[in-house]
């Protein structure tokens, strides 16, 4: 059975994408930076992940092809402003001061920091008022929404900063740190992951993160086409099927 869904799946891309061509209109210029797995990131050379399986599925929603191009994260928006791509699918948040500077498509998904912990620790940790009290270390990755939650949220806690998500995961394994507060993206990572079989996340959104795609704030027509191919999009069962391919826990949002 898991052949078949497979070989289903496949066809169904490969019709989907030969309806989009035939649209024979330009070309989409999508910027990512497909470095946030499993939303967006590569695999041989090709972008794959949540967006990229939404691209497909918009594109015949348009009837128009979509193009990723890669760039660094700090390189979106303004490439974005400049008119060198046509939008964004990165796994954005929406945020006011992303606002200011673009418009967003109506949120995909919600989305918000979490805490992931050990395994071994998930009675001293099992409400989010544990998270409160002090007598524990929590790590942050430097520049983050999870830095800026530690300091004003968690300040009973001893705050450990870290480099990037692998730095605190690897922390969190060695227990240098009991907690890491991080995007729910690296909940989701971590349990498809075998080698981080000895962590947990509480998979409860300690904020609330809309995730978006971005349009330039002087193309509201496209911003319109997108809006509503992705509530047509969003009744078909394969915007389910997509999250559920990507997500195996899915955000309790209560």
């Amino acid at each position: 059975m898991g052949k078949l869904l497979n070989w289903l799946w496949l066809g169904i891309w490969g019709c989907w994408s030969m309806l989009a061509a035939a649209g024979g209109d330009t070309p989409l210029r999508v910027g990512t930076a497909a470095d946030t797995p499993p939303l967006a990131f590569q695999q041989n050379g090709k972008v794959i992940g949540i967006e990229a399986d939404f691209a497909k599925l918009l594109q015949t929603q348009l009837r128009q092809p979509l193009q990723f191009q890669i760039l660094p994260t700090a390189e979106l928006l303004p490439a974005l402003q400049r008119g060198d791509i046509d939008m964004v699918m990165s796994g954005l948040v929406v945020t006011d001061a992303r606002a200011q500077q673009v418009d967003f498509v109506q949120p995909y998904l919600q989305a918000g920091q979490m805490a992931i912990i050990r395994t071994d620790d998930v009675l001293r940790f099992r409400s989010p008022a544990s998270l409160l009290q002090g007598g524990f270390r929590a790590g942050f990755v430097v520049n983050s929404a999870g830095a800026d939650y530690v300091k004003t949220e968690m300040s009973a806690a001893a705050s450990v900063p870290c480099a990037n998500a692998e730095e605190c995961l690897q922390s969190l394994l060695s227990k240098r740190i009991d907690v890491f507060i991080d995007t729910a993206s690296t909940s989701w990572l971590i349990a498809t992951q075998p080698r981080y079989g000895a962590l947990l996340s509480l998979y409860r959104p300690l904020t609330e993160e809309p995730l978006a795609w971005a349009v330039n704030k002087n193309n509201g027509q496209l911003r319109e086409r997108l809006n509503a191919a992705l509530q047509s999009m969003q009744q078909t069962p394969m915007f389910e099927h997509i999250l559920n391919r990507w997500i195996p826990v899915r955000v309790a949002n209560d």
